[in-house]
């Protein structure tokens, strides 16, 4: 028996059909929106669907993402969608996935993990607290319980150290064989965050500027995707572009351009290969340290390291 989570397992739609074998209709609506691939839209980019499995069986799954059904909400994350099958019920496996859910929240730095239920008597069991009453998107009230996670003890020790082993474990899932090239110009490859995300275009999209947006999605992939690009470096508005990363007051606007610009230039490989120099060449974490200073320095010093 293990936790495996959808997005990044192998068998997906064997996992698939299992879910839509639930006798529930909001596991029949997450069944659906997983068949759309509309999840990620709905409740974030980073949204997680932990599942309990024995070999080929599913015992239970759940939802963890930045939203559920409480929206527009500053609450955040929540657990969702969380549903044992009726053979497997009365040996607290759900207890299971909300550690897991938990823990990933605890190495995210969250301060509380929320559910939105109409349950009493059931996630107090978990720890959980009633929290208040609020408007759900149909526009009924529901119930908020939220656990608090900050806690410093050997409990939230523990958490951080699963959480940290599973985030990771998503990670280098999600890495596998997607193009690490951002939609604004960086290298996710080569981020110093890079350890805790996918990429953004991979299936955990944990980009530390996309997440400050509701639901995960920076301006710049937005707009990508709306415009069928593969990237900002494909548009012919990109050196006067202000939307997103590039907007004037974001101190690694001008290096994020200089790698877009870059790109469209010479290519992604020959952009990768510029990266790796560059860090052999230069101590810093954040590219702006080295590229930022004008869009035509930074170019110039790119040019150089591919030139090596």
């Amino acid at each position: 028996m293990k936790i495996i989570e959808y997005f990044t397992a192998e068998k997906k739609e064997h996992w698939l059909s299992k879910i839509g074998k639930s006798d529930w209709g909001a596991g029949q609506y997450l069944h659906q929106l997983l068949s759309e691939n509309r999840l990620k839209e709905m409740v974030g980019e980073t949204a997680l669907v932990p599942m309990l499995v024995d070999g080929d069986k599913l015992i239970a799954f759940c939802t963890f993402a930045p939203l559920d059904d409480i929206q527009p909400t500053e609450l955040s994350p929540w657990i969702g969608f969380l549903y044992t099958f009726p053979e497997y019920r009365g040996h607290r496996y759900a207890g299971l996935l909300l550690d897991y859910a938990e823990s990933i929240a605890t190495v995210m730095g969250k301060e509380y993990i929320h559910i939105s239920t109409g349950h009493i008597g059931l996630y107090e069991k978990y720890g959980y607290e009633f929290y208040q009453i609020e408007k759900d998107i149909e526009g009924e009230g529901s119930r908020v319980y939220r656990k608090a996670l900050a806690v410093d003890g050997p409990d939230k020790d523990r958490r951080y150290e699963n959480g940290a082993k599973w985030k990771t474990e998503i990670v280098d899932k999600a890495r596998c064989g997607v193009d690490m090239t951002a939609y604004c110009g960086f290298s996710c490859n080569h981020c110093f965050l890079g350890e805790w995300c996918g990429g953004c275009r991979s299936a955990f999209n944990c980009c530390s500027y996309g997440t400050l947006f509701e639901k995960g999605k920076c301006p710049n992939m937005e707009c990508c995707q709306e415009k069928g690009f593969d990237g900002c470096y494909e548009c012919s508005e990109l050196e006067a572009c202000t939307k997103g990363f590039y907007q004037p007051d974001n101190d690694g606007a001008n290096a994020c351009k200089v790698q877009a610009m870059f790109i469209r230039k010479y290519g992604k490989e020959k952009f990768f290969r510029a990266h790796d120099k560059l860090h052999e060449k230069y101590d810093f974490k954040k590219t702006q340290e080295v590229l930022g200073a004008s869009v035509e320095e930074g170019l110039k010093i790119l040019e150089e390291c591919n030139h090596v």
